[in-house]
């Protein structure tokens, strides 16, 4: 279950830092901050989702 946690924080960490790092290059701020942010909270909650599934088998 502690694994669940990693999970989540890498599955939003990595598309909002991908955000910030688009939004340097392209000086749109916060434009693609605000969408790695939303990418990476549905992406962490189906992560979530999925593992507490294969868990709970």
């Amino acid at each position: 279950m502690a694994g669940i946690g990693i999970y989540f924080a890498a599955a939003v960490l990595l598309p909002l830092l991908g955000g910030v790092a688009l939004d340097r290059v392209l000086h749109t701020a916060p434009v693609f901050v605000l969408v790695g942010l939303v990418v990476g909270l549905v992406a962490g909650g189906a992560a979530v989702w999925l593992k507490v599934r294969e868990l709970s088998k």
